[in-house]
Formats: structure tokens, C-alpha cells, sequence
């Protein structure tokens, strides 16, 4: 009888470095059963958002510090160690979230301080190259507070690279740009804007596998809006809670994505609620909301589900912890498997 051999993949945890945590965190996860083995630890100063190049071998990662001291940083992985390779500062304050084009040289940083787009070129050896555009964004929200001023959270690219969503939580709203090329120079051009629900707080989004379904994840109301698309135009449809019904208190939703079917969608949620909602979604892309999990731990922040799609795993940023879920590929059901992953202000995980 053939044993089987067990899978490992590379798992990578980006963390906040004010505890005690040294950076990155590599883990071997075994997909078969859920187990996470630390393999190894690079120094990096608070690598709050973590990418990968298309082939696996370039990881970046901003440094959410203020203006002088953020940067977004490229480190090759040869499947056994992170070798760090160069730095580019981020020209705005506390960097919080990376996207790597992977039919592009492009490398694009949202700076939640400082408002704004920044975007780079890579080199062909995942090195970070110049700053060839910052995108400011100016504006205010309704809650005095958290949107005082523009505070991009994110930019996600299309499913054809062919343009940008970028997230506004200090405006309320969703800017589209078209990418633009020409004799090999790029630029983002904008081209409509989405006025998301007033004080929501857009932070990220998931697009259906077509692109005519538009989820927004508002931050400040725990709730994702559903937008569909009319010709040119996002229609917004529906906006739900991804809570428990008649929870009132205070809210910080962090995470929104699909499993990898496309057939269900997640989203968590910090404050005083600590938990992770499942949505079915129909054909038509209507939300249901199924179930709604405690995340076992304080501070849920990104969670990525496995390639397989058989386990969900959510970092827990107040009890440095990382709950790892499995998943139901049929229901997309989670059961938690109790085999938590001891690590110091876990905030991302990619694999």
C-alpha cells in the first residue's frame, strides 16, 4: 500500500514589530491536515502587507511607518530562505497594502497617512524600480474622526491587469483607473469614481470570476456593498451586515474575499464582534449570509484560504495567534480545527 506523501506549501505571515515579532514569518503548511511548521524568520520592520511576484519568487512588503521611515521592499525566495534585494520609499505615510501586477512591471502601494497611490516598475529580477507616478487623493467623510482626510486602504487590479480599483476609506469611495501603456511607460488614468455609503469607509473589495460583481468592504459599518455593473456604470444593489444579527457594538471589518470556486465569500470583522461571516452567492451574485464564526481570537485581520481551498486561516492580531479553519468545499462551511499558530501581531498571511 503506497503511503501518501504529505503536501507542503510556503506560507508567509506578515506582522507589526512593536512585541517582539522579527518580521516575516515562513511556515510550511501541510495541506493534507492543516499543520503549520515555522521554518524560518526575516528581519523587517513592521511588513504589515505582504504580494508575490506571478512566480512565486519575489515577495514584497510595505514598512507602515510614518512618511520618512515607509518603504515597500523586495526579498527573493529560492523555496528555502527570503533574501532581501532593495527598498523604495513609498512617498506617504504608513503604506498599508501592496498589489503586484503579474502581467505588468508594476507594483502599486496605497498610503492610508498620506492619501495616496504610488506606483513603481519592477525589474525583471522582482527588484523594486522607480517611482514613476503618485496618485494624491483629496477629500473628506462624515465621521470627524477616521475621515478627516483621504486615507487610501488598498488598489486591486482587474482580472486583465487592464485597470485599478482603489479604496478611499477617508472619502467614501471606490476610484477605477485605466492602465495605460505606451513604448513601455505606464501611467493609471482615472476614469469614474464609485460614491460608496456615507461614513462606511471602503477598505477592500472582491470582484466575481466575470467582473459584473462589485463587493465592497466598509470598514467603519461592517458591511459589504454589492455593486453590479450596467454597461459602464456600478449599479449599487444591496448593502449587508456581516455581522450577527443585533450585534451593536463597535466594528473594524479587515477581510473580503472568495473562496477560490468563487461560490461563497468571506469577510471578518475587529472591534467588539471577532468573528468571520460566510456569504453563498447566487448566480445572479446575491449575498446570503450563512453563518457567522468567532474567530477564536482578538483582532481578526487579513485570512487567506489555501490554493485547495481546504483551509481558512485568520490572523489575530491582539493574541498573536493564527486560527486555522477547514473548510467545507461544498457548503464552504468552517470548522476550526484547534491547531493555532503561535505568532507575535500576525496582520497578513499569503501563501
Amino acid at each position: 500500500m503506497l503511503q501518501s506523501i504529505a503536501q507542503e506549501i510556503p506560507m508567509f505571515v506578515g506582522t507589526y514589530t512593536h512585541k517582539g515579532s522579527q518580521g516575516i514569518y515562513l511556515y510550511m503548511f501541510n495541506t493534507d491536515n492543516g499543520e503549520a511548521t515555522l521554518y524560518s524568520a526575516t528581519a523587517a520592520e513592521d511588513p504589515s502587507f505582504l504580494a508575490k511576484s506571478k512566480d512565486g519568487k519575489t515577495l514584497y512588503a510595505v514598512t507602515e511607518k510614518d512618511e520618512d521611515e515607509a518603504n515597500v521592499s523586495a526579498f527573493t525566495f529560492d523555496g528555502d530562505i527570503l533574501s532581501f534585494v532593495n527598498s523604495q520609499p513609498t512617498m506617504g505615510a504608513s503604506p498599508c497594502h501592496v498589489a503586484i501586477a503579474k502581467n505588468h512591471p508594476l507594483a502599486l502601494v496605497s498610503n492610508y497617512g498620506g492619501g495616496s497611490i504610488a506606483v513603481f516598475k519592477t525589474e525583471e529580477n522582482g527588484a523594486l524600480g522607480e517611482n514613476i507616478q503618485v496618485i494624491q487623493q483629496e477629500g473628506q467623510g462624515p465621521d470627524k474622526d477616521r475621515q478627516e482626510a483621504s486615507h487610501v486602504h488598498s488598489a486591486f487590479f482587474s482580472a486583465d491587469e487592464k485597470h485599478v480599483f482603489v479604496q478611499n476609506l477617508g472619502t467614501d469611495q471606490v476610484t477605477i483607473f485605466r492602465v495605460e501603456q505606451e513604448k513601455g511607460a505606464y501611467q493609471l488614468v482615472e476614469e469614474s469614481v464609485i460614491s460608496t455609503p456615507a461614513g462606511g469607509g471602503p477598505r477592500h473589495i472582491a470582484l466575481d470570476k466575470k467582473e459584473e460583481n462589485l463587493y465592497v468592504l466598509l470598514e467603519m459599518k461592517a458591511q459589504i456593498a454589492h455593486y453590479k455593473k450596467d454597461n459602464k456604470t456600478w449599479q449599487l444593489l444591496d448593502t449587508i451586515s456581516i455581522n450577527e444579527d443585533g450585534f451593536s457594538g463597535e466594528n473594524g471589518a479587515a477581510e473580503i474575499k472568495f473562496s477560490p470556486d468563487f461560490k461563497f465569500l468571506y469577510a471578518s470583522n475587529r472591534g467588539e464582534a471577532n468573528i468571520i461571516a460566510l456569504f453563498s452567492v447566487d448566480k445572479t451574485g446575491k449575498l446570503t449570509k450563512k453563518k457567522v464564526y468567532a474567530t477564536e481570537g482578538e483582532e481578526p485581520r487579513n485570512f487567506n484560504i489555501s490554493p485547495d481551498g481546504r483551509f481558512l486561516l485568520v490572523a489575530n492580531q491582539s493574541t498573536d495567534d493564527i486560527t486555522v479553519f477547514a473548510r467545507n468545499l461544498e457548503t464552504g462551511e468552517l470548522t476550526d480545527t484547534e491547531k493555532k499558530i503561535e505568532v507575535s501581531t500576525p496582520v497578513c498571511i499569503i501563501f
